[in-house]
């Protein structure tokens, strides 16, 4: 299954109106199947409460699935419809995500990002799929550390 994942760099993209942002979001919206998986502490270091953004967060909750799931008071129609999206991350997938930071080789002066390796895994976890980015070094580098996994970085 190919599936993208959106993570902090792209919700706030989104949040912010950016064009290219949307017009790949409403792509993806669009074309049907797994919806975007947006992973749960990336929502956490993007999520500020404001009325300036209330209604853009309110539109691209509806839109997307957050993982490891736990929605509650979305409708029946949005709830996980694929097994690692409502299975989330067993003890094994913790401890990859772990070698993973342990692993990747950074750019310079980057710090290691346990959301960024958590996005990579989550579409390697679902046998492969695009992690939208602002930082596209970093997916690369965490996408290494996967021998054969299908995950590739797209800039927004």
């Amino acid at each position: 299954m190919n599936v993208v994942v959106y993570d902090t760099g792209m919700l706030l993209a989104l949040v912010d109106q950016n064009p290219r942002a949307h017009a790949l979001h409403k792509g993806f919206v669009a074309a049907g199947g797994h919806q975007p998986i947006v992973p749960g502490p990336a929502l956490s270091q993007a999520w500020r409460t404001s009325p300036k953004t209330a209604y853009a967060w309110k539109r691209l909750l509806s839109d997307v699935v957050v993982h490891p799931s736990g929605r509650t008071g979305y409708a029946t129609d949005l709830v996980p419809r694929c097994l690692p999206c409502a299975g989330g991350v067993a003890l094994a997938g913790w401890k990859t995500i772990g070698d993973m930071i342990g692993t990747a080789a950074l750019p310079p002066k980057k710090r290691p990002d346990p959301v960024d390796a958590l996005t990579v895994f989550i579409a390697a976890s679902h046998g492969g799929g695009s992690v939208l980015t602002s930082d596209v070094d970093d997916i690369r580098a965490y996408a290494a550390t996967l021998p054969g996994a299908d995950v590739s970085a797209v800039a927004v």
